[in-house]
């Protein structure tokens, strides 16, 4: 059964209860609720692993830190490298080189790897092949997967990371 809450922004997540005993969290932290909403369906084909969603920097640091601090860290942070909010390029070059006012991708892996040096995050961007994407590995993400990817294969590299 798919249960209805609000997240730290107010946006409706849905999480799936009373079905079995969930062991796994996925962290997705991306602005774009359709990439959610995407990933949502796609990922909870996965058995046994709780989605949960961030939809910008700032709160998926706050839940990770949440997590962490309750023993409950994620085993997979999914993250986007624009997390701005905006279309407009000028604007993202702002947010990509931290000059405006809302975590990057790439600062908020330095802040959840600060928490927990330990943290598996994935980079998971249409920003794959830029300096930007190498920023973010040289952070500390496990993988950089471009986002035009198919989502069954993104789904497959995500089971067999988890092992199932």
């Amino acid at each position: 059964m798919w249960t209805r809450r609000k997240n730290c922004a107010g946006k409706v997540d849905f999480i799936l209860t009373g079905v079995m005993q969930l062991s796994d969290k996925i962290l997705i932290v991306d602005d774009e609720p359709d990439v959610h909403d995407l990933l949502r369906v796609y990922l909870g084909r996965i058995e046994d692993v709780e989605i949960l969603s961030a939809y910008s920097g700032e709160e998926g640091v706050k839940m990770y830190k949440e997590m962490h601090e309750k023993g409950e860290r994620p085993a997979l942070v999914i993250m986007d490298l624009n997390l701005s909010g905006k279309e407009d390029i000028e604007l993202i070059d702002l947010h990509k080189d931290g000059m405006d006012e809302k975590l990057d991708g790439v600062r908020a892996t330095e802040q959840i790897l600060k928490i927990d040096p330990k943290a598996n995050i994935w980079g998971y961007t249409a920003w794959f092949d830029t300096d930007w994407a190498e920023k973010l590995k040289e952070a500390g993400v496990k993988k950089i997967v471009e986002r035009p990817i198919s989502f069954q294969k993104f789904v497959n590299m995500v089971r067999k990371f988890l092992r199932r």
